[in-house]
C-alpha cells in the first residue's frame, strides 16, 4: 500500500492531524493498535486555544453543543463544600477571544467529533492494525504491520500515545522524571447523590485527594480520580468498582452517594518527560508519543492537538513542492511550549497534590484562599489557556521592533466586522481554511493587497471603513483596535492562525512567502 503520510494513533493528536490532510487532499493512512474507538473519559477539558484549532477544522459547533463551559471546581470537607472556584471568566467572549473559557467534554467524544468530520472529508480510521517495524531512506518510509503488510509512505508521524510503538522502534528516550509518591486511580462511574453544577473535590489527612467530575452528554457518567500511596513491597490496589466505593467512602464520609456502573478502570503515575527531538528524518513524533505531563492544567490533550495543528499544513506545503527544510520548524516552534507544559504543570502538580509539609500548609492556607479571588483566578486560567502561546523565535517569523499590537510569532487575535455586502462577519471566518491572509489596513493598502498573488494566499483583506468595494474585505474598527494597527500595515498570518509578519513594505510579504512556499 502506497501513501503520503502514515499516522500513528487515532487519538485527538492523530486525528487532528488527519483532518488537518484530508481537508489539503493529502494523501493518507491512519492506523490504531485498538479494534475500535477507544473509550474512557482520559483527558476532558479542551482549552481556549484548541477551540480555535477546532473551529478552524470546521467541528466547533459539535464541540460546543456537546461540552460544559463554566463548570466549578467545588472542594468539601465531609459534607460541607469549604472552597468554590469558579473556570469561568466573568466576561465572557470579548473583541480578540471568542471562546475565552474551558470546555469540558471527554476525550472519547472528542475523538468522536473528529472522526466525523474525517469521515466528511473522505478519510477513515482503520483500527485492528499494529505497526510492528519500520525502515526510512532519503526517499520515504517503509512500515510493516503486525499482518504482514507493507506501507509505503513518504512521512510517518507516530502520534500513538506514551506508550508510542513509533518512539520505541525509533530508540528514542523519555527524559525526565516520575512522580513515584503515589499512583491515581481512574475511571468513569455513574455517581447518584451530587449535584452535578461542579466537580466535587476532597483533600483529606495525609495528603489523601479524591474527586469526582460531572461528564456532558455521556449517560450520567461521571470521571473519578483518586490518589493511592504504594503499600509495603509498592504494592497498589487495582482499579475496581469496590475500590473506589471504599476510598470515596473513607475520604467523604458521604454514605448518601452512590456509586455504580464503572464502565472505564485504569491506574497510572504522574510523569513530566519529553523526547529530545520530534524529528528523525522522516519520522515525527507528536502528542503523548513526544511529551507526557501531570493535568494539572489540563494541558495534556490540548498540546498534542496543537502539535498536530502545527505539523499538518507543514506536511502538505512540503509535499506540494515546498522546501523540507519547513518541516524542521515544527520541532523548533513546539519543543519549548511542551518545555513550559512541562514545568508548570509539575509546578501545578506539587502545589495541588502535596502530601505533607510546608507545600501542603501552603496549599490549605494560601493557595486556595487566595484563588478564590476572581481576579487571581482570571491570572491561574490566563495561564493554562494557551492564548499566549507563541513563536517569536522561528524561521518562519520576521522580526519586528516597530509593532505595538501581536507580534510577529503572536497569535492572530479575532475581530468582529461587516464584510463587503453588509453581513456581519468576523476575521476567524475569513482565516478558516488552509489558506496564508494577508491582513492590509486601510485603503492605501488596497493595490497592494489587490496586487498579491500566490495560490495559497486566497484571502487578500483590506480591513477599516474606507474599503468598500473592495472583495474580500473586514469593515469595521474593533480589527484595527485588536492588532492595535495604523493605516498603511500589512499584516501576514499563516495557516495555523500565527503572525508570520508585520510591516508596512509589500516586499517582505512576498519575499517571506517565497521562501517558505513553492511558486
Amino acid at each position: 500500500m502506497n501513501t503520503e503520510v502514515l499516522v500513528v494513533g487515532a487519538g485527538p493528536t492523530g486525528l487532528t492531524l488527519a483532518v488537518e490532510l484530508a481537508r489539503r487532499g493529502v494523501a493518507h493512512l491512519v492506523i490504531d493498535l485498538n479494534d475500535g474507538p477507544a473509550t474512557g473519559s482520559r483527558g476532558k477539558g479542551l482549552q481556549p486555544r484548541s477551540l480555535e484549532v477546532l473551529d478552524d477544522l470546521g467541528v466547533i459547533e459539535e464541540i460546543l453543543a456537546n461540552g460544559q463551559v463554566g463548570l466549578s471546581l467545588r472542594i468539601h470537607q465531609g459534607h460541607r463544600p469549604t472552597v468554590e472556584l469558579s473556570t469561568a471568566t466573568a466576561a465572557g467572549p470579548r473583541p480578540g477571544v471568542p471562546y475565552p473559557d474551558l470546555v469540558v467534554l471527554p476525550e472519547w467524544r472528542v475523538e468522536q467529533v473528529l472522526r466525523d468530520r474525517l469521515g466528511q472529508l473522505g478519510g477513515k480510521v482503520v483500527h485492528g492494525a499494529e505497526l510492528v517495524a519500520f525502515e526510512q531512506d532519503e526517499e520515504g518510509v517503509i512500515a510493516t504491520l503486525g499482518n504482514g503488510e507493507k506501507v509505503l509512505a513518504r512521512y510517518l508521524i507516530g502520534c500513538d500515545g506514551g506508550h508510542s510503538t513509533v518512539r520505541r522502534l525509533l530508540g528514542a528516550t523519555m527524559d525526565g522524571r516520575t512522580h513515584a509518591d503515589q499512583y491515581f486511580l481512574v475511571g468513569d462511574v455513574r455517581v447518584d447523590g451530587l449535584t452535578d453544577d461542579a466537580s466535587h473535590v476532597w483533600f483529606g489527612e495525609g495528603g489523601t485527594y479524591l474527586a469526582l467530575a460531572p461528564l456532558p452528554n455521556a449517560d450520567g457518567a461521571w470521571q473519578y480520580q483518586a490518589n493511592v500511596l504504594p503499600g509495603p513491597g509498592g504494592s497498589v490496589p487495582e482499579p475496581t468498582l469496590e475500590i473506589f466505593r471504599e476510598l470515596f467512602l473513607q475520604r467523604s464520609g458521604r454514605a448518601d452517594v452512590r456509586l455504580s456502573e464503572a464502565t472505564w478502570l485504569s491506574r497510572y503515575r504522574f510523569n513530566a518527560r519529553m523526547v529530545d527531538g520530534y524529528r528523525h528524518g522522516r519520522v515525527f513524533l507528536a502528542g503523548d508519543a513526544a511529551h507526557v505531563h501531570s493535568p494539572a492544567g489540563g494541558q495534556g490533550m490540548n498540546t498534542g492537538i496543537q502539535d498536530a495543528y502545527n505539523l499538518g499544513w507543514k506536511l502538505a506545503a512540503v509535499l506540494a513542492g515546498a522546501s523540507d527544510a519547513l518541516l524542521d520548524s515544527y520541532g523548533t516552534e513546539r519543543m519549548p511550549v511542551a518545555a513550559q507544559v512541562l514545568a508548570s504543570s509539575s509546578r501545578g502538580f506539587e502545589s495541588v497534590f502535596a502530601l505533607k509539609g510546608v507545600r501542603r500548609l501552603l496549599r490549605d492556607h494560601l493557595i486556595f484562599p487566595l484563588v478564590k479571588r476572581p481576579a487571581i483566578m482570571s491570572r491561574l486560567l490566563a495561564r493554562t489557556n494557551q492564548l499566549d502561546i507563541s513563536y517569536p523565535d522561528s524561521p518562519l517569523t520576521v522580526p519586528s521592533d516597530t509593532a505595538r499590537g501581536p507580534r510577529p510569532g503572536e497569535r492572530a487575535p479575532d475581530a468582529r466586522g461587516t464584510a463587503a455586502d453588509g453581513t456581519p462577519i468576523r476575521l476567524f471566518d475569513l482565516l478558516r481554511g488552509t489558506h496564508w491572509t494577508l491582513l492590509g489596513f486601510g485603503a492605501r493598502t488596497a493595490a497592494t493587497v489587490a496586487g498579491l498573488h500566490h495560490a495559497d494566499l486566497r484571502s487578500c483583506l483590506v480591513v477599516g471603513p474606507d474599503a468598500a468595494g473592495v472583495g474580500n474585505c473586514l469593515i469595521g474598527a474593533e480589527a484595527a483596535r485588536v492588532f492595535r494597527a495604523r493605516p498603511g500595515t500589512l499584516i501576514l498570518i499563516r495557516p495555523d492562525g500565527y503572525i508570520a509578519a508585520r510591516t508596512t513594505d509589500p516586499q517582505i510579504i512576498t519575499g517571506h512567502l517565497a521562501g517558505i512556499l513553492p511558486a
